[in-house]
C-alpha cells in the first residue's frame, strides 16, 4: 500500500491503525481543541518589525509522549540532532518558516534562520514577521508546536531523509508542555503613532461594561459613605458632589484612575464642610487636592486628558531610552572585526533583555565589553581546536609543560614508592595495577593537568631550585599530591574493567549516547533474501539518556600531618605517601561499591513488579520477629539528586512498611534517628524485622496490622543451597548447570555474557564443584592460578573487593561487560587547608581540607537486559522465626 504525506483530519482517523502506526508519520504536536468554544480579545494594531529581528526559540524537546492522533510516539536526541543536519543541507528543498495554529495560507509568522540542540531542546533562531509579532503581542501566543516528518521523502529524487523539519506553528495548546514560552519583549518594535482600532466580541463587551458599571458603582457608594459619614455634608450637597463624579467617572475604565479622581471629590468634600464651618452664608469655590479648579465635567475631563497625555509621554520616552541604550550595546559588539558576524549576533541576543531604560551608558558600555571578551574567547578557542587542542582551565600549551608534569610525577614516584611494596601500594587490587585501566587514567590525568596547569608548572620550578623537594605554601596541598591520589586510585579499580568509561566535563547532567539491539527487525534468518524480495531493516536503534554526578567528598583532620608537607618550605614525602594511600583506599572503596552496586540494581530492575500492601500479619505469633516475603529478592529502591541535594523526580520502586497503621522509616544503624520503630530489610532473602532506635530488635504483637509494598526482580534465579541427599560437590555441580541457564538468559536477549561477579566467599563455595576437579573437568568451567574460580561456562569471574556491596555472599551478577556507563566528571581533588575551631569557635592548632570528586555511574534503560543474576538462599532456614 503506498503511504501519502496525510493531512491532520486523515492522520487522526487512522493513528489507531498498527500497521500504519509502525510507518514514518507527519506529526503536528498541537493539542486538539476541547469541547465548546473560546473567544479571544484582541487589540489590531498596525504592527512593523524592525528588520533583522531575531530571537532564539525553543521547537520541541525529547521525550516519550502520547496523542490520541498518533499513539505513542518518541523524540529523541538523535532525532534532534537529525533535524538540524537536514535543515542545514536543505533536505525539505525551501526554506522552513513558522505560521499560526498550523494555517500556513494566513502567512507566515517567522522565518527559521538557525537551529540548534541544547539540554535535549531543539531551538531555533527565528527571524519575524509584522504578522507573527501581532500573534505574539498581542494575541497572546506562546508556544510552538513542531510539524515534522519521521523520514521524509523528498518529491524529486524520491531519497529518504530521516526525521526532518517541515515547520511549526504558533499555538496555546502544544501537545509537548514543559516548553520554554516566547517572551513577547524580545521582539523588537517599529514606533507607530497611529491609533489602533480595537475590535471586541459584543457579548463580551457587553461583559466588560458589567464590569466598569460595577467599579463605578462601588466607588461612588464609597464617595457617599465618606461624604455623610466622615464630612457630615448634608444630603443635597452629597447629591450634588456624587453626581458630578458620576459624570467624570463616565469614560474611565482603569480602576487605578478611577480611584484618583474618587480620591479628589473625597477632599472636594472635605474642603466644603469645613468652609461651611468657616463661612456659612459665603460662597464657596471648591478645587480639586491637585490643584485643578472646578468640579465640573469639563474640568475633570481635561484634568483626565492631562494625566493620560503625561503617562503616555512618559511610556513612549522610555521605549525610546531602552531601544537607545540597545542599539548602542549592539554598535559597539558590532565594531569588533575579529569575531564573525553570527558570533556577534548571538552575542547581543543572550543579553539585550538585561539592558533597559535603566540602564546607564557606562553599563551597556562594560556589558558589551564583556561579550566583546568572551567572543574573543570563543575565537580563540576554535583556533586552538583546529590545531588539535582542547581547551579547559588555563592551560599552558607548550611541549615543555607536559614534559614538566612528567618529570614531577617521576620525582613524586620516586619519594613515594620506592621502598613501597606492591600489596601496599595497591591493596584495593591484591597488589597488583590493572593495565585496562590505563587508558581511562590517561584521560582523567589530561582533564587534571589542563585544570591545574599554573600548579603543577609552579611545583616543578619549585622542584628544580630545592633540588627535589617541592616548595609550598601552607595553605594549599600540592597538585601532584592530588593527580598522585588520582591516578592511584584508578589504577586499582577492580570494577572498571566491568564497564564503559571515560571522561566528561562538569555538568550538573550529561547526556549518555548508546545502541540497542531492536529484536522486533531483521535477525540472522532475515538476512537472506532474494531477488525482488523485501530487504529487512537491521535493528540497531540510536538513543541517550539523562545522567547526574554523584559526588563524592571526604574530609581529613589534616594536624600535624600534613602541616610537616610545609615544615621549612619543603616537602616531606613520607607523609604525602600515607596520606595519599589513605585518600586512595576511601576513594577507591566508594567508587568500588557505586559500581558493583550499580550492576546488580541494575539487573534488578529489569522486568520488576511490584507488590502492594503484603500481609505479614499472619507469620506473627508473639514469638517470632523475622518475618519472609512472598516474592524475593527486594529490588532497592532508586532516587536521583541534583548537586543541592534535592532529590530529582520520584522514587523507582519505592518501599513502604506500615506496622500498627504507622508508615516505618528503615534503620540507618546511625543510631541518630529519633525514637520510635524502623525495619531493617535484607533484600537479597526478601527477610524484614523491626528495631528500635537504638538498634534492639521488636517482636512484633500478634494480631497487629503490619504490611510492605515493594517490587521484587524476575530477572533472578534462585538456588537452594541446602544439600539434601547430594554430596557437597554434586550440590554445586548443579549450580553450574544453573549458571549456565542464566547466561543462555543473556544471549537470548541479543548480549554476550562476559562477567560473573560475586564475593570471595561465593567464589570460594563455588570452587567445591565436582567439575574443577581434574576428573570432571569441563571445557570453559576452570580454577585460575590462585586456586580461585576462572571461568564458569566460558564466562570470565570477578571478585568483588568494596566492603559492604549490596550483593554481599548471596548474590551473583551475570551480564555483558561495558552495560555500566562509567564517567570521570571530575578528578579527586583538595581544597585549600583550613584552621579548625572546635564548638566554642576557638582554634586548635590543627588544620583541616576536605576533596572531592564526581562521577557518573548509569546503565542506560534498554541495556539492563544484558544483565542477571542468582541468589544464594536455604529454604530450610528462610522462614519465620525467632531471631535472625
Amino acid at each position: 500500500m503506498r503511504r501519502t504525506h496525510l493531512a491532520l483530519a486523515v492522520c487522526t482517523a487512522m493513528a489507531a491503525t498498527a500497521a500504519l502506526a509502525e510507518a514514518p508519520r507527519r506529526i503536528q504536536l498541537e493539542a486538539p481543541p476541547p469541547d465548546g468554544v473560546r473567544r479571544f480579545v484582541s487589540e489590531l494594531k498596525n504592527l512593523s518589525v524592525e528588520a533583522g529581528s531575531q530571537t532564539w526559540e525553543t521547537i520541541t524537546r525529547t521525550g516519550k509522549f502520547w496523542d490520541p492522533r498518533y499513539g505513542n510516539f518518541e523524540i529523541t536526541q538523535h532525532m534532534l540532532l537529525q533535524i538540524v543536519e537536514n535543515f542545514e543541507k536543505k533536505a525539505y528543498g525551501q526554506d522552513i518558516f513558522i505560521d499560526v495554529a498550523h494555517k500556513p495560507d494566513d502567512g507566515a509568522a517567522a522565518k527559521v534562520v538557525k537551529l540548534q540542540v541544547k539540554d535535549g531542546k531543539l531551538r531555533a533562531l527565528l527571524e519575524w514577521t509584522p504578522f507573527g509579532a501581532d500573534a505574539v503581542v498581542n494575541r497572546g501566543f506562546r508556544y510552538f508546536s513542531a510539524d515534522y516528518h519521521e523520514n521524509f521523502q523528498d518529491n524529486e529524487h524520491r531519497q529518504k531523509h530521516g526525521t526532518t523539519l517541515l515547520g511549526a506553528g504558533l499555538t496555546n495548546r502544544p501537545v509537548i508542555k514543559g516548553l520554554d514560552p516566547v517572551d513577547p519583549s524580545r521582539i523588537k518594535l517599529a514606533q507607530s503613532d497611529d491609533a489602533p482600532p480595537t475590535l471586541i466580541h459584543p457579548d463580551l463587551q457587553s461583559h466588560l461594561l458589567q464590569e466598569v458599571h460595577a467599579m463605578w458603582k462601588e466607588l461612588i457608594a464609597r464617595l457617599v459613605k465618606t461624604l455623610s459619614d466622615t464630612h457630615k455634608l448634608s444630603e443635597a450637597n452629597v447629591k450634588l458632589l456624587s453626581a458630578q463624579a458620576e459624570t467624570a467617572l463616565a469614560k474611565i475604565t482603569d480602576k487605578a484612575v478611577a480611584e484618583g479622581v474618587i480620591a479628589g471629590f473625597e477632599g472636594a468634600g472635605k474642603q466644603l464642610a469645613e468652609a461651611l464651618v468657616a463661612n456659612p452664608n459665603g460662597p464657596i469655590v471648591l478645587n480639586l487636592s491637585m490643584g485643578t479648579a472646578g468640579l465640573d465635567e469639563a474640568g475633570v475631563k481635561k484634568l483626565l486628558e492631562a494625566t493620560e497625555k503625561a503617562r503616555g509621554e512618559a511610556a513612549k520616552q522610555l521605549a525610546e531610552t531602552t531601544t537607545a541604550r540597545r542599539k548602542l550595546l549592539a554598535d559597539t559588539i558590532n565594531a569588533v572585526t575579529g569575531i564573525p558576524e553570527e558570533d556577534r549576533k548571538e552575542l547581543i541576543l543572550a543579553v539585550e533583555d538585561l539592558v533597559t531604560a535603566d540602564t546607564t551608558e557606562d553599563v551597556v558600555k562594560r556589558l558589551a565589553a564583556t561579550q566583546i571578551a568572551s567572543g574573543n574567547k570563543l575565537v580563540a578557542a576554535r583556533q586552538l581546536a583546529g590545531l588539535g587542542y582542547h581547551v579547559e582551565g588555563s592551560p599552558i600549551i607548550t611541549v615543555e609543560a607536559s614534559n614538566e608534569i612528567k618529570a614531577l610525577q617521576e620525582q613524586v614516584d620516586k619519594r613515594l614508592y620506592t621502598r613501597m611494596s606492591p600489596e601496599k601500594r595497591y591493596r584495593l587490587s591484591e597488589g597488583r595495577e590493572i593495565g585496562v585501566n590505563k587508558a581511562l587514567v590517561e584521560e582523567a590525568l589530561a582533564q587534571f593537568d589542563k585544570a591545574n596547569a599554573h600548579r603543577l608548572h609552579r611545583e616543578y620550578q619549585a622542584m628544580k631550585l630545592s633540588g627535589g623537594d617541592g616548595v609550598v605554601a601552607d595553605v594549599a596541598i600540592p597538585a601532584s599530591f592530588e593527580r598522585t591520589v588520582l591516578r592511584e586510585s584508578l589504577y586499582q579499580l577492580t570494577g572498571l574493567p566491568l564497564c564503559d568509561v571515560g571522561t566528561h566535563i562538569f555538568a550538573a547532567v550529561m547526556q549518555i549516547p548508546y545502541s540497542y539491539r531492536d529484536t522486533t527487525a531483521a535477525g540472522r534468518s532475515g538476512t537472506r533474501k532474494y531477488q525482488g524480495q523485501a530487504i529487512s531493516r537491521a535493528g540497531v536503534i540510536q538513543t541517550s539518556e539523562d545522567a547526574r554526578p554523584i559526588p563524592q567528598k571526604i574530609a581529613f583532620e589534616v594536624s600535624d600531618e600534613l602541616r610537616y608537607l610545609v615544615g621549612n618550605g619543603q616537602l616531606n614525602f613520607d607523609i604525602v605517601a600515607e596520606n595519599a594511600a589513605n585518600a586512595v583506599r576511601i576513594i577507591g572503596e566508594d567508587t568500588e561499591q557505586v559500581i558493583y552496586n550499580e550492576h546488580l540494581n541494575a539487573s534488578d530492575e529489569y522486568a520488576a513488579t511490584a507488590v502492594v500492601a503484603e500481609d505479614l500479619e499472619p507469620q506473627s505469633n508473639g514469638t517470632n520477629k523475622v518475618f519472609v516475603l512472598a516474592q524475593w529478592p527486594v529490588v532497592t529502591p532508586r532516587k536521583v539528586y541534583d548537586l543541592a541535594g534535592s532529590q530529582v523526580g520520584s522514587t523507582v520502586n519505592p518501599i513502604t512498611v506500615t506496622y500498627n497503621s504507622v508508615a516505618r522509616e528503615e534503620y540507618d544503624g546511625t543510631g541518630s534517628q529519633a525514637s520510635g520503630t524502623y525495619y531493617v530489610l535484607d533484600k537479597n532473602l526478601g527477610e524484614i524485622y523491626l528495631v528500635n532506635q537504638a538498634g534492639a530488635i521488636q517482636t512484633p504483637a500478634d494480631g497487629t496490622a503490619y504490611t510492605i509494598s515493594y517490587s521484587y526482580t524476575t530477572n533472578v534465579k534462585k538456588f537452594d543451597m541446602d544439600e539434601g541427599e547430594l554430596e557437597t560437590d554434586q550440590k554445586w555441580d548443579t549450580f553450574l548447570n544453573n549458571f549456565g541457564q542464566r547466561r543462555t538468559v543473556v544471549e537470548d536477549r541479543q548480549h554476550v555474557a562476559s562477567l560473573a561477579t560475586m564475593s570471595g566467599v561465593v567464589r570460594d563455595l563455588i570452587a567445591q564443584a565436582r567439575q574443577f576437579g581434574a576428573n570432571f573437568k569441563r571445557t570453559g568451567t576452570d580454577l585460575g592460578a590462585d586456586g580461585n574460580v576462572g571461568r564458569i561456562k566460558d564466562v570470565p569471574t570477578y571478585r568483588s573487593f568494596a566492603p559492604g556491596l549490596q550483593a554481599g555472599d548471596k548474590r551473583i551478577v551475570i551480564g555483558e561487560r561495558g552495560t555500566v556507563r562509567f564517567r570521570m566528571m571530575k578528578g579527586w581533588m583538595l581544597n585549600q587547608l583550613e584552621n579548625q575551631k572546635d564548638s566554642n569557635g576557638r582554634f586548635t592548632g590543627k588544620k583541616e581540607a576536605y576533596g572531592d570528586q564526581f562521577i557518573v555511574v548509569h546503565t542506560p534503560t534498554q541495556l539492563k537486559a544484558g544483565l542477571t543474576s542468582m541468589v544464594l538462599y536455604s529454604a530450610a532456614a528462610r522462614i519465620a522465626r525467632p531471631a535472625p
